[in-house]
């Protein structure tokens, strides 16, 4: 687990990483709702597939949803697949593409501080100070004095993107009963859905079959291909942590920015870039364990048979990850974890 997750995260931020620059390659004059809902609608109609694929009982998945779980997916869909991508679309179209992939990296700080704040998700000393790194590197580039990069408005919009996307990770990393290629998918027909029907409503310029067309390409990977992957790396490893390893995607995003689209950061650009590396650096490592207790409780959820798993089937075949409602018997223990779905308890 400790190692599965922070590469699901990476994988993740590489490919949401490629959207800023590929956007800001073909946006044109495309609207800004219209960009963000190809862009969603991109991941919905990949995630389709997918799901089809998987064989998803989707009906007795959402409708075995408690209320609040409910309320959590509703809120998960209009902050992250409503409201942010209209925020972060308006940046891509009148912003910098380098700006905009450094000040994506405020999505690592609301996601943990949410994380900490209101769902008390244990976070560690390393944490923090990746944390500490990550945000000095985006302060000294702002500060830095460098025409290209400062707070614009443009710039201001992808800090109220992040500030929703971090809403969304902690809402998110709730649904443990939802596949993550299901969440994904509604999530990405419902904001695309919603933001290409109010772009109708919105000033309009000229759009090409080639610019749909590659923005579709881009919202299947870099929202639904990156989504699965950031939403399973949640489930493994906790919000805070997951957040600071998808930080790696902006600096993706700036050097294609240099390759692609022949923007000059500065060279305290790059310094910053060093101290970003620091910051993750910090994760490697990390233990956390103590004593503690587990709760009688009954869920679903995919599952392996570890020490958490030790319940009895009907079925023969148990062997690797399935899904199934199963009860979890009182436990006392101690060893080394992260806050995945069976760790979430109070420090």
């Amino acid at each position: 687990m400790h190692r599965h997750g922070p590469l699901l995260a990476i994988i993740s931020a590489i490919l949401f990483g490629m959207s800023p620059v590929a956007c800001k390659a073909m946006v044109g004059q495309m609207p800004s709702a219209l960009l963000a809902g190809l862009l969603y609608l991109g991941s919905g109609l990949g995630l389709t597939g997918v799901v089809v694929r998987q064989g998803v009982e989707v009906r007795r998945i959402m409708g075995a949803l408690s209320l609040r779980r409910q309320l959590f997916f509703a809120g998960a869909i209009l902050a992250g697949g409503v409201a942010a991508p209209l925020f972060l679309a308006y940046g891509i179209r009148y912003g910098l593409a380098s700006e905009v992939s450094l000040l994506l990296n405020f999505e690592t700080v609301a996601t943990t501080l949410l994380a900490w704040l209101i769902f008390h998700e244990q976070i560690g000393g390393r944490v923090w100070l990746g944390k500490v790194f990550i945000v000095g590197a985006s302060v000294l580039v702002i500060l830095s004095g460098s025409r290209d990069i400062g707070f614009s408005i443009p710039g201001l919009a992808v800090l109220a993107a992040c500030f929703l996307w971090g809403v969304d990770n902690n809402l998110t990393r709730e649904l443990e009963e939802i596949p993550a290629s299901l969440l994904a998918c509604i999530k990405g027909w419902s904001a695309g859905i919603f933001n290409i029907a109010l772009s109708f409503f919105l000033a309009t310029g000229p759009v090409s079959a080639f610019q749909i067309a590659g923005t579709l390409t881009v919202g299947a990977l870099s929202y639904g291909a990156s989504l699965v992957l950031f939403v399973q790396a949640l489930r493994e490893i906790g919000a805070a942590r997951t957040s600071t390893w998808f930080a790696s995607g902006p600096f993706i995003g700036t050097v294609l920015a240099v390759v692609v689209l022949g923007e000059r950061p500065s060279g305290t650009y790059w310094i910053a870039a060093l101290f970003m590396l620091s910051g993750m650096v910090f994760l490697f490592g990390e233990r956390h364990g103590h004593l503690h207790s587990h709760e009688m409780i009954a869920h679903t959820h995919p599952h392996d048979h570890d020490e958490h798993h030790r319940h009895e089937h009907e079925e023969k075949r148990t062997a690797g990850k399935h899904n199934h409602f199963h009860v979890h018997q009182p436990l006392i223990h101690a060893h080394t974890h992260w806050p995945d779905i069976h760790h979430r308890h109070i420090h």
